[in-house]
């Protein structure tokens, strides 16, 4: 095996827009693209390998062939790969929503945690980040009968190169002119507790969520708002900001690696394989390359499991 790279998958969404052509010179399908899918094996976006050898096999085939090559021993056993890497494109503000730590009876669902590295963000530009302290359930009730949930919630500011940790049960939402990988368990559920009362493709308002909201929301914790970190570590998966500037060496230590590089070029050297990196690539490196050499004048995220 080699650092594989995968055809994105494009999603549309109504506060898509087109930052992803502008950003990172990519032919978007539509000017409302709201989601890359950039590596996945969910049902509904499987990721294909796009370079080398296995260019046109999905990840889900490689993980059924060679699933501890590709994994590493400790994650041979998974029935689906275990994280979602997606880039998110707020072109307006996203719905104000909060994800489950457990998702019962359905067996594609994990809980979902996520984490944010903000690639591109506009001036002064916002996310909606937790509660407001000491909220009750009771006063999210009421706000709900009352229309005022945008009166609950902490607005903060958010610059380019932020971290942002986003722990199941936490109430959240991107807002306008902001752009991030987002890395998560794999998991697409997602509880809508307000969406400025838009409407759909259909006409009708989209659907709102908040009996299973409230049952999730984590009301007696709420995280920090430091955004200025170099690494995210929580107990699924960690995320590091790397700057490499001339040559690294690089070990899997018996366990896939994912990189996403956020600027700059350089290469990824692994005995006589060379793959190339340019911003806006996403590499999954296979368990099974042990060591290897990054080169170049390049920023990246590294992605392990925890």
């Amino acid at each position: 095996m080699y650092p594989l790279k995968f055809t994105p998958i494009y999603k549309e969404r109504i506060w898509g827009g087109n930052q992803l052509g502008k950003v990172f010179a990519r032919a978007l399908p539509s000017h409302h693209i709201g989601e890359s899918w950039e590596l996945s094996s969910r049902s509904n976006g499987i990721s294909v390998v796009a370079n080398g050898v296995l260019a046109g096999k999905s990840l889900q085939e490689i993980m059924v062939e060679s699933p501890e090559r590709l994994l590493g021993k400790k994650f041979a056993n998974e029935n689906h790969f275990p994280l979602l890497i997606k880039i998110i494109d707020a072109n307006d503000n996203l719905s104000i929503q909060v994800h489950p730590e457990y998702v019962y009876g359905v067996t594609e669902e994990t809980g979902k945690t996520e984490a944010w590295y903000v690639v591109n963000a506009k001036e002064h530009a916002q996310i909606v980040y937790g509660l407001k302290t000491d909220s009750t359930k009771e006063d999210l009730i009421k706000a709900v009968a009352t229309h005022t949930i945008r009166d609950m919630v902490k607005i903060v500011p958010v610059q380019a190169g932020d971290m942002v940790l986003v722990p199941a049960g936490t109430v959240h939402a991107l807002l306008d002119g902001v752009m991030v990988y987002e890395v998560q368990q794999n998991s697409d559920t997602t509880y809508r507790l307000y969406d400025y009362d838009r409407v759909g493709a259909d006409g009708n308002r989209r659907e709102l969520h908040i009996k299973q909201a409230l049952e999730v929301i984590n009301f007696t914790e709420q995280s920090s708002c430091k955004f200025n970190v170099d690494r995210i570590k929580c107990q699924y998966f960690s995320m590091r900001k790397l700057r490499i500037q001339g040559v690294i060496n690089e070990q899997t230590e018996d366990q896939f690696i994912i990189y996403c590089v956020i600027a700059g070029t350089g290469e990824i050297i692994y005995k006589d394989f060379v793959e190339s990196l340019h911003a806006g690539d996403t590499l999954l490196i296979p368990a099974c390359l042990h060591e290897f050499v990054i080169t170049g004048n390049v920023e990246l995220l590294k992605i392990t499991m925890t």
